[in-house]
């Protein structure tokens, strides 16, 4: 399942774009605002990234520790020291997690679920941790490490997007800046 997570999640998310917007549902109340706050998305999704990085360096190796492994990121190992995949990889990288995962799980699956609940704060409260547990899962070729780190990112990201009102910027631009990071990361071998 997790080596067609990407396909599956695409078709699902254009799935559900289609039945949202069949029953009536605006597309800007899906997310798809087309404005750009700079002065509220940019230090948003800047927080965002901070929550993230600080979390890869503190919570990361309590993981670790619990599970006695490390994240498995050999899926990226090809990256190390080649620059064209790793700026191939980063392109697919903006295209279909800083954005397709953003639409399909803090668009559609965050707000499906809270709409499904009754549009409540308890309802966000319960559609933030189900779109982070399913995120984690998705990202179980990681390995446990990856799945409890993604949680995490699940978690932060879904944040984001209630703070700026279903907004897709701030988590979308977060994630793809918190990939770009580790994707050079692993270019240079750390």
């Amino acid at each position: 399942l997790t080596g067609h997570a990407t396909l599956i999640y695409i078709g699902v998310t254009i799935s559900a774009a289609i039945v949202f917007i069949r029953i009536g549902i605006p597309v800007r109340d899906l997310g798809f605002e087309p404005k750009f706050h700079l002065l509220s998305h940019i230090p948003l999704a800047l927080a965002g990234v901070a929550l993230l990085q600080l979390n890869g360096v503190v919570i990361e190796p309590v993981w670790e520790e619990f599970f006695g492994v490390q994240r498995n990121l050999q899926r990226f190992s090809e990256i190390h020291g080649s620059l064209p995949t790793l700026l191939s990889m980063l392109a697919f990288s903006w295209l279909t997690a800083a954005f397709g995962e953003e639409i399909a799980f803090r668009v559609l699956l965050l707000r499906g679920i809270a709409c499904a609940l009754g549009h409540t704060r308890g309802a966000f409260v319960i559609a933030l941790v189900l779109q982070a547990a399913v995120f984690g899962l998705v990202h179980a070729y990681q390995g446990p490490v990856g799945v409890a780190g993604t949680v995490t990112s699940g978690l932060v990201y879904g944040s984001l997007a209630l703070i700026a009102r279903g907004s897709i910027w701030p988590p979308a631009l977060a994630h793809g800046m918190n990939n770009t990071i580790g994707l050079i990361a692993i270019y240079m071998g750390y």
